[in-house]
């Protein structure tokens, strides 16, 4: 989706520049979360909402024809516990890894 909200193909340069976006803000710690959506009517939707089969239906709809609308990046600063809950683990012999994937 441009940015006067009218929908265009993703095209190479345009996908290389999100995922290089994506990629920086996850160097940085952040979680990216990509915006998407898809138009469903009323008619395409089969199950109710309260069938078990609801939620299974919807997957399947948003497997595809999505328009990507753009990626947002946040902050999750550790919690002020943390620090306390690590020593708390070190004491009791837990190794503790993490790691950027």
């Amino acid at each position: 989706m441009d940015v006067d909200g009218k929908s265009k193909p993703l095209d190479e340069n345009t996908r290389q520049a999100m995922e290089s976006k994506k990629d920086y803000w996850s160097a940085q710690g952040k979680r990216v979360i990509l915006l998407a959506r898809k138009i469903l009517y009323k008619d395409d939707i089969r199950s109710q909402p309260t069938s078990s089969h609801f939620e299974e239906e919807i997957m399947d709809h948003a497997r595809s024809g999505l328009t990507l609308i753009g990626l947002v990046g946040i902050v999750d600063p550790p919690r002020d516990e943390i620090p306390s809950v690590i020593r708390i683990l070190r004491r009791a012999g837990i190794r503790i890894f993490m790691v950027n994937l």
